[in-house]
């Protein structure tokens, strides 16, 4: 079965997050035999192959690209670089940048709870683990101690439940974070999420480290909370059905 063009993004945008150009000039390659005048994969492919110092196949890529679109900024910028076959430093961009399909994917800030775990011991697209306590859900670093990173805000747990209801497949990966604040995304293979627009870009500079935004702090109060959120709302759904 092939992908779709949302998937075929969503890897090529994961593998130059993880800086494996051959997996990102694969998958984008994989676009264009779908769109074969799909811009966003081709000025993907051209960076890539920047990256690998392949300047003639840069070239080639980003001059599909001005035969496509004449001024396009991006492919003249980097036709220069091509000229002086000169590569520029890569800056992992802020996961905002990642492509997330509507209402089946989420990212969080937790703070970890956890003493001696910083962010610096993830590994980006890391998998996490999580556990349904009661009526909360708990998100784990995969280690020995399953180390505890904190617990979903209660307006989220709802919606973990329900795709848990589902049966639907649930994986939570790490995707950025410092000190002791962490960035989650959660992809859910059935949409129950708030739906938010996202536009598939092509990869750009991220913000620095001071540019961040404020992660909103959590603590264990989530699970108390959590808990008397879904009571309320199953209470709610017996007198709607009485």
């Amino acid at each position: 079965m092939s992908l779709t063009l949302a998937e075929l993004s969503k890897l090529a945008i994961r593998s130059a997050y993880s800086q494996d150009w051959e997996k990102a000039v694969e998958f984008n390659s994989q676009i264009l035999n779908q769109d074969s005048k799909n811009i966003d994969a081709l000025l993907r492919i051209g960076f890539a192959h920047l990256q690998l110092q392949e300047y003639s196949k840069a070239k080639n890529v980003y001059q599909q690209v001005l035969d496509i679109d004449p001024i396009n900024s991006i492919a003249l910028d980097k036709m220069i670089l091509v000229k002086e076959k000169k590569t520029e430093e890569f800056i992992i961009p802020d996961s905002e940048s990642l492509l997330k399909e509507s209402g089946t994917s989420i990212e969080l800030n937790l703070d970890i709870l956890t003493k001696g775990v910083t962010a610096d011991k993830f590994k980006f697209d890391e998998d996490l683990v999580y556990k349904l306590n009661g009526k909360t859900i708990s998100i784990h670093k995969n280690d020995p101690r399953l180390s505890l990173i904190n617990y979903l805000p209660e307006q989220y747990v709802k919606y973990f439940i329900k795709a848990l209801n589902l049966k639907a497949e649930i994986n939570v990966k790490f995707i950025g974070g410092k000190d002791k604040k962490v960035k989650i995304i959660i992809t859910s293979s059935e949409s129950v999420f708030p739906s938010e627009k996202q536009d598939i870009k092509p990869y750009v500079k991220g913000m620095s480290e001071s540019e961040m935004p404020e992660m909103t702090e959590l603590t264990s109060d989530n699970d108390e909370d959590a808990k008397r959120l879904l009571e309320g709302e199953e209470a709610a759904n017996e007198q709607q059905e009485s």
